[in-house]
């Protein structure tokens, strides 16, 4: 058995297809499939998915002395 999570997006046909690869774990041969479908809230205008703020980060001033040295400056702020 396998659970298997993907993020779809339903169209206007409300027809899905399934491409999927499977694990190499699962055996060949015949199966069962069973389906659940949570809807998501929709996007705010101009709000993006959390993956894609992944990186956004990057080139920021308050990061130019190091994530892991600026963690310390605040963890050391604190500690007063």
């Amino acid at each position: 058995m396998a659970i298997i999570k993907k993020d779809i997006e339903i169209a206007p046909d409300r027809l899905l297809r399934l491409d999927l690869e499977l694990p190499m774990d699962l055996p060949v041969g015949r199966a069962e499939i069973q389906l659940l479908i949570t809807p998501k809230p929709p996007l705010k205008s101009g709000e993006k998915p959390f993956a894609g703020l992944a990186g956004c980060l990057k080139g920021h001033p308050v990061l130019a002395e190091g994530g892991v040295s600026l963690q310390r400056r605040l963890r050391d702020e604190w500690d007063r």
